[in-house]
């Protein structure tokens, strides 16, 4: 078990494996049999890792850190396969579409940055407030969804 404090847990779609991300700059994969990871995603440059969500196929993690990046995870190899950046705060919610193309991630700073999984380009920001008169924490987003229909 980790021996630092756990940011965020989310169950795979599956429901037998699920994933917690910590404040010792990893992301983990566990199983519910079991009381150690089966595969723990390191590569962030920062010590805190903020959240965690599942791809609907249960093939990939996304993690956001404090070191501005959203990471797409293969949890068979254990690898990066996706460096989504642009970000300019540490990411505090991401989720990922349930067609599973596109990765959403809200940074302190209450921007919302959406990528395309398949090719890693950032598309978008949605942005609530001005980023010129917010404090880093005041605008934070707390809670980051997609429609089940994955619309909207």
């Amino acid at each position: 078990a980790p021996q630092c404090p756990v940011w965020s847990v989310a169950f795979s779609p599956s429901g037998y494996y699920f994933a917690s991300a910590g404040a010792d700059g990893t992301g983990r994969v566990w199983v519910t049999d079991r009381p150690t990871p089966v595969r723990i995603l390191s590569g962030h440059t920062s010590a805190s890792v903020n959240t965690i969500a599942w791809h609907p196929n249960a093939n990939y993690l996304a993690t956001g850190c404090n070191d501005k990046t959203v990471r797409l995870w293969d949890i068979h190899t254990g690898r990066c396969v996706r460096l989504l950046n642009g970000c300019y705060e540490g990411i505090n919610r991401v989720a990922i579409s349930p067609s599973g193309r596109y990765a959403a991630g809200a940074d302190y700073a209450g921007v919302v940055h959406l990528w395309d999984l398949g090719s890693g380009k950032k598309m978008q920001e949605l942005r609530a407030h001005d980023r010129k008169t917010s404090s880093s924490t005041k605008h934070m987003i707390h809670s980051l969804s997609y429609s089940a229909c994955g619309t909207a």
